[in-house]
């Protein structure tokens, strides 16, 4: 990136514009801004609640960019922000982090700018803000990521503050039940049928309220996350979103998969279909239930980690899962977990170089309070 210029990802709860005096766009221009042929202009705030944790906003400047964060309040006060921390990229960026509290009811909006004029002027303006007491028929949906690298959707997850406050947004709408999906195994010998084995997983459908198509964007995008969590629970969007178009904005329609299945029926009578004497199973398990502190336990020769379930129970948690004692090479150190969080699906692939040459050892790394954690391996060689 040019070293002056500002970049703020739309994987941010907020909605930010850029304003680079171009034609008017999707990307440069604010909701309440947008002209239309033959449509009304929408306008919307992004709400948000009295007391809410920390809202984290985060942006990507280049190195001898001069960042001004300004707030500007509804009767044109202008107060500037400092940032909460800065993490530099030698030779390419620095990111500079902003934790935003809400203590009282008020209407505002943000900008960004790099301190240069003309051209060479890079900023960035928010949708209009509100905060007001909380209200019951507000989804809160958050979503983070779990990918090493530090440029996801040009959002840095692996910052200290990023990894101790996901991203979260309010918005009106509504989950329902739209049916259950899974898989059924039957046995058939003559006139006799057998369940051998049922799996049962909940479908919803969301559904929110028009919103502008920016703000839709971002929703698109916050489920394309590693863990998306609606009102605490996790879920899984495998589609794209519908998008019904209502004049100048939209209503988003979604189906989701809960992360975690509702139940698992096994008859095992006779035929056992997970184990017999000429194949392995597929899939072992590892939990760690009401877990308080450090743990561990094995992998079978083999078997690498495919995916980590981390479920906090109470407290705010600091954990940690690899393969040395106190080590984060399956999953790295996540701190400020709480049950608010739902279920946090992590999808790993690990295995020590070893791995193949007998049993390998895993290690839970836990503090702060009490979780469950479902790790999954899956065998890479069928004997």
């Amino acid at each position: 990136m040019i070293t002056t210029d500002i970049i703020i990802s739309k994987a941010n709860a907020i909605r930010f514009a850029h304003i680079d005096g171009n034609a008017p766009n999707m990307d440069n221009t604010l909701s309440y801004n947008q002209i239309w042929l033959n449509k009304s202009t929408f306008y919307y705030d992004q709400i948000h609640f009295i007391g809410d944790n920390p809202k984290l906003i985060q942006l990507k400047a280049g190195l001898t960019a001069t960042v001004t964060f300004t707030k500007i309040a509804e009767d044109g006060t202008v107060t500037t922000l400092t940032p909460d921390d800065t993490t530099t990229y030698a030779g390419s960026h620095i990111i500079y982090e902003y934790l935003i509290t809400y203590a009282t009811a008020e209407r505002f909006s943000y900008s960004v700018t790099n301190g240069l004029t003309g051209s060479s002027l890079s900023r960035w303006d928010s949708e209009c803000q509100r905060v007001i007491s909380s209200e019951d028929n507000y989804l809160l949906m958050q979503w983070t990521n779990s990918d090493p690298g530090n440029d996801t959707y040009e959002f840095d997850y692996n910052t200290t503050l990023a990894i101790a406050n996901v991203n979260y947004m309010r918005i009106k709408g509504e989950v329902m039940l739209s049916g259950y999906d899974g898989d059924t195994t039957v046995y058939g010998n003559q006139n006799e049928t057998t369940k051998i084995k049922d799996v049962t997983i909940r479908k919803e459908k969301l559904i929110t309220e028009v919103i502008p198509f920016s703000i839709f964007e971002i929703i698109t995008i916050a489920m394309a996350h590693d863990a998306f969590v609606v009102n605490d629970l996790g879920y899984v969007v495998e589609d794209k979103p519908d998008l019904g178009e209502f004049g100048g904005a939209a209503e988003l329609t979604a189906e989701m998969t809960l992360v975690s299945s509702e139940g698992l029926n096994s008859d095992d009578v006779g035929f056992t279909c997970d184990n017999s004497t000429t194949a392995m199973n597929e899939i072992i398990p590892i939990i760690f239930t009401d877990a308080v502190g450090n743990d561990s336990g094995t992998v079978t020769e083999g078997y690498a980690v495919s995916q980590v379930l981390i479920k906090v129970s109470s407290g705010t948690v600091t954990t940690a899962v690899g393969n040395t004692v106190g080590g984060g090479e399956i999953v790295r150190q996540k701190t400020g977990l709480t049950a608010a969080m739902g279920m946090i699906s992590l999808n790993v692939v690990h295995m020590p170089t070893d791995g193949f040459d007998g049993d390998w050892p895993i290690y839970l790394t836990l503090s702060g309070g009490t979780a469950s954690i479902w790790i999954q391996t899956t065998i890479q060689i069928q004997h």
